[in-house]
């Protein structure tokens, strides 16, 4: 439930869990499996627990109260009248335009929590009910006189929900785990998927989970089960600029860039019982929601725990920025309480097989940030948000502008923007010229070329650490495309369109911090993620992306009197999550490679990693060589993918 007064949006961040299952062989729903799905989600709402059973249909909701309002929270929401019954996992944003909508009365709407508002855009838009939502939800809906249930994601995919169908029986839950409570949904590894994650191509197939016959239902999409064989699923949104923002001037832009930054942070944090957390790194992105969350925050007596990953007190590392002394520059802010992670002994591989269990994904280093949850929860946190999205929405990076000005004749402001690149950034002219200008004036085919010849003239996929073999069967299968492999620098898509490939991209990712922070007992959120803020991103005019030589114009003038000074002014280039993982890695990873080799009974992990090239990956690596990390992200990943093959053969025995 959110109070709030008409004409303002006013809402709270919820993060619970939903369940159901339909079988449609005459056999009808137990209650029994659906206790069984509420116990292995007990970690995600454990404060209250209901299921409700319609003959073949079940559904269930588990309710972590985070907000003062949770305790109105009463799902399912069920109206016999209507025969519908719903559960969701949601945040409405637009809670007073729905109202006006729906012609209910600010007293009513004070006490009315968010899922009664979803029962009543599907009693009036049906299926397309979601097109009219704005916020972070899934829900489903069982209406029994159209005999259909209805499942729903929000649009950049920040809270998830997989899914089963099988020959008797459909099943969805908010984690994959849950699934498996349910007789007949099997347990088995997708090759194709393991092939995907090895790989690392540029297109991933939207709803592919690590699962055979387990999806995960797309970002913005809904998807209607009618009882047959098949499923229709509609994508009801696409990232794209909205109407509103073009044709606008310079002051326009400017204004609503803080503004709708500004609704998207204060939706996330206005209605909060307990004080919220901020993975901190001290830069634009985690700094802007520091800066709009936290007046709102001091008046609810709490301050913003900012958590941040950093390096011993006085340590440097080459090649990389450590946050430490960005953070340091808040520490004066009343409203944020700072906290530092320092790595000690742990690594990579640290207790990984307990991630694996919390995530269901084959992830690459989870210890950065379970370590940061970990001390948010234990500051009494349930909601923890982070900057991510900021580069790709509102403050993109787009690389080499410079040149694009000149591959587009405009050489006056060419030349002014040359100048003062060199004066902001005080780096050479012919450094200049070599990283912002050049790559713009190369066509792709030839960067493509260049990326061939700087590694050896060896295919991208060859310097992965993946079976040829294997390989080569998801290259002949059309799995995966070997020339749409993410190389080290760009080789793809390019300005606009790689913008929205990075975007659509990123929504399809599985809910992984979702997952790891739900497991210490919070919810998780992207303020940068939010619809508004990524329709307004799109809808930027060039010339106020890039400006006085220098990245994120429009953020650098709207937020000057918010940020501080050595923000505003800050040079390109973010610091790292992960300062030591390049040291971590050469200490733990040979140990962790050997462990893993030792696991590979009858080749069953050799089929798919080739542990040579592992090897030789680790070997002869050189801290201050930049393009020697990625390689070491590469292995390390590959060996968790491996790891994961191991970990789930044995938890499947």
């Amino acid at each position: 439930m959110v109070r709030g007064s008409p004409g303002k949006i006013v809402c709270a961040e919820r993060m619970s869990a939903i369940f159901g299952v339909w079988r449609f062989d005459g056999t009808g729903v137990s209650p029994r499996e659906l206790e069984r799905m509420g116990n292995v989600l007990a970690n995600r709402g454990p404060d209250k627990r209901k299921f409700v059973v319609d003959g073949a249909v079940g559904l269930g909701h588990c309710l972590r109260r985070v907000n003062n309002e949770d305790s109105f929270e009463a799902q399912p929401v069920h109206d016999r009248r209507a025969g519908l019954t719903l559960v969701a996992d949601c945040r409405i944003d637009n809670r007073e335009e729905l109202a006006g909508i729906f012609g209910v009365a600010a007293a009513e709407l004070r006490d009315m929590p968010d899922s009664s508002l979803i029962m009543r855009a599907y009693q009036k838009w049906g299926e397309n009910c979601a097109d009219h939502l704005l916020g972070d939800f899934t829900f489903a809906i069982w209406d029994a006189q159209a005999n259909s249930l209805l499942l729903a994601r929000d649009h950049m995919g920040q809270r998830g929900l997989y899914y089963h169908h099988g020959a008797s029986v459909f099943a969805f839950a908010t984690d994959v785990k849950a699934l498996w409570a349910i007789e007949g949904v099997p347990r088995a590894l997708s090759e194709d998927a393991i092939g995907q994650r090895l790989l690392l191509p540029v297109d991933r197939e939207p709803g592919q989970t690590m699962f055979e016959a387990i999806s995960s239902l797309p970002n913005a999409s809904v998807l209607r089960f009618s009882g047959t064989s098949s499923l229709a699923l509609r994508t009801y949104w696409a990232p794209h600029a909205a109407r509103e923002h073009l044709g606008r001037d310079d002051p326009y832009h400017l204004a609503t860039y803080r503004r709708v930054i500004e609704e998207a942070v204060a939706c996330r944090v206005r209605r909060l019982a307990r004080p919220p957390a901020l993975c901190f790194s001290g830069g634009f992105d985690s700094g802007t929601i520091a800066a709009l969350a936290g007046p709102i925050v001091a008046k609810q007596g709490h301050k913003i725990i900012a958590v941040s990953s950093v390096l011993k007190e006085g340590e440097r590392r080459p090649a990389i920025r450590d946050a430490r002394a960005a953070v340091e520059v808040y520490r004066a802010w009343p409203f944020l309480d700072i906290r530092y992670y320092v790595r000690g002994d742990e690594g990579a591989f640290t207790d990984i097989e307990s991630s694996f269990d919390i995530t269901h994904s084959a992830i690459g280093s989870p210890y950065v940030r379970r370590a940061l949850y970990g001390i948010a929860a234990a500051a009494g946190a349930r909601l923890v948000m982070d900057g991510h999205g900021g580069d790709y929405t509102v403050n993109v990076r787009g690389g080499a502008m410079l040149g694009r000005l000149l591959r587009r004749r405009k050489l006056a402001a060419f030349a002014r923007e040359f100048r003062m690149r060199i004066r902001a950034t005080g780096r050479p002219v012919l450094n200049v010229i070599r990283h912002d200008v050049v790559p713009a004036l190369l066509p792709l085919r030839v960067l493509a070329a260049g990326a061939f010849l700087g590694g050896g003239f060896v295919p991208e996929w060859r310097r992965r650490p993946i079976a040829e073999k294997f390989a080569r069967s998801l290259f002949e299968r059309g799995i995966v495309d070997p020339k749409r492999l993410r190389a080290t620098r760009p080789v793809h898509n390019r300005w606009h369109e790689r913008w929205l490939a990075f975007l659509q991209r990123t929504a399809i990712e599985p809910p992984i911090q979702s997952a790891l922070a739900a497991s210490c007992g919070m919810d998780f959120t992207r303020p940068f993620h939010d619809k508004r803020v990524v329709e307004f991103g799109l809808a930027i005019p060039e010339a106020l992306q890039f400006k006085n030589g220098l990245e994120r114009h429009l953020a650098r003038t709207a937020l000057a009197n918010d940020l501080p000074p050595s923000v505003i002014a800050r040079l390109p280039g973010n610091d790292s999550e992960e300062p030591d993982m390049f040291r971590m890695t050469m200490a733990s990873t040979p140990a962790a490679l050997a462990e893993t080799r030792a696991l590979d009974r009858g080749g069953r992990l050799s089929r798919y990693v080739d542990f040579d090239k592992l090897e030789g990956m680790l070997a002869g690596a050189d801290e201050t060589h930049r393009p020697d990390h990625h390689r070491l992200y590469v292995a390390n990943y590959s060996i968790a993918v491996a790891r994961f093959i191991a970990w789930f053969d044995r938890s499947n025995a």
